[in-house]
């Protein structure tokens, strides 16, 4: 490749300056097969290298995350996300599509699946301790379960900085980065932190959410290596691309079939809880007998007995007790209309809600289901898991 007569023998594209690197597009096309994979081995993936930092980095971030899941603090969770370490292992999915290199591809990839379990067990093991700790109830950082607009497009415009600024600078880009591991990696601790406190709906819709997020990031930074002049090459490369195609589109529709599950999750843990009462000791209302009125007796014979008249008195007929119970899931839970998990949905109850079960029981998709009445009157069920029983009801 000839470089301008300003910069003498650079030692690659990231050497520069600052002038040429804005053409720096125009400089890849130019240059040879040999450059490019120079370029592509020598100064794109040694930024995308597990070292132990890395790994120190993150067993960091993923403790100041289960602190902050467990304080429910936003400055723990900003500290867990500027001790973060740099996204290498979706730059180095990406990359090996372009050197291409399948065991790159192989290491990367192990290497996103580890730093997710990483995240997700974190904030399942905070969920270990004891709830008295923790400064809220139900679940904390709900905006870790949004995923409206601005969340796709921070997404997409934060994957495709990440690599551009990857080709375009001798530094990692730390920033753009971490706003990607905000997305991608953070909502698996809350994901975690569900799981154990009883929420596997909403446990299960962030995993595919953030299954989802990786999909698209992933996708994104192909598309901008390859606008920058770095497309897949050879045919390893393309099954590569087309793998990540079909991946993306397998976690949207995953993604797509569970959200409501967020969704719901939203809107009982935003939902403030209903104000109640102590709950009273049952009264048993116990039979009284009614005297009769006195009735007239007429003179007896000398002469005969009489048999005194013996009255029945009316039969008592006992009513079963009621037994009341409490909803326990810190993101509530959903009353059906019949048993089983597709059934039609009668309304949600927040943590600590009272209901009155009826005393009827069914086995449907592997749950107990209980018939319940609810406090405005209405019946539905509700999976026997998430019922605590208190005292009788009246």
């Amino acid at each position: 490749m000839n470089f301008p007569t300003s910069q003498t023998s650079p030692d690659g594209f990231n050497s520069l300056p600052p002038n040429q690197k804005r053409r720096i597009r125009l400089i890849i096309h130019s240059a040879s097969a040999a450059e490019i994979d120079s370029f592509l081995h020598d100064d794109l993936q040694p930024k995308t290298a597990l070292n132990p930092l890395y790994f120190v980095m993150l067993a960091l971030s993923a403790l100041l995350l289960a602190a902050a899941l467990l304080a429910d603090s936003p400055l723990l969770l900003l500290a867990a996300l500027l001790c973060a370490p740099f996204n290498a292992p979706l730059m180095g999915l990406t990359l090996s599509a372009v050197i291409p290199s399948w065991g790159l591809m192989l290491r990367s990839f192990a290497a996103l699946l580890f730093t997710a379990a990483v995240y997700f067990g974190a904030g399942w093991l905070a969920a270990l301790l004891p709830a008295r700790l923790s400064s809220g109830r139900g679940l904390p950082f709900l905006h870790l379960l949004q995923h409206g607009w601005l969340e796709w497009a921070g997404l997409v415009v934060g994957s495709a900085l990440l690599a551009a600024m990857l080709i375009r600078q001798r530094e990692t880009p730390r920033l753009a980065s971490a706003l990607v591991t905000a997305l991608v990696f953070f909502p698996l601790g809350l994901a975690g932190w569900a799981l154990r406190a009883g929420s596997p709906y909403a446990s299960a819709g962030l995993l595919a959410l953030c299954a989802a997020y990786a999909a698209v990031a992933f996708l994104c930074a192909l598309i901008t290596f390859w606008a920058a002049g770095l497309p897949p090459r050879r045919g390893a490369g393309w099954v590569l691309f087309v793998l990540a195609i079909g991946l993306t589109v397998l976690a949207l529709l995953g993604f797509v079939s569970t959200k409501h599950h967020l969704t719901q999750t939203i809107a009982l843990n935003t939902t403030p809880p209903p104000i109640g009462t102590p709950t009273q000791p049952g009264v048993v209302l116990q039979p009284t007998q009614t005297p009769l009125p006195p009735t007239a007796t007429l003179p007896a014979p000398t002469t005969a007995v009489q048999n005194p008249i013996v009255t029945a008195l009316p039969s008592i007929t006992p009513t079963p007790t009621l037994v009341s119970a409490l909803i326990r899931s810190d993101s509530g839970v959903i009353v059906r209309s019949e048993p089983g998990s597709t059934a039609s949905v009668v309304t949600y109850l927040n943590d600590l809600t009272e209901l009155v079960l009826l005393g009827e029981r069914q086995e449907k998709d592997g749950l107990v289901w209980e018939k319940v009445r609810l406090a405005d009157g209405k019946i539905g069920w509700v999976s026997a898991r998430f019922l605590i029983t208190a005292t009788p009801a009246k």
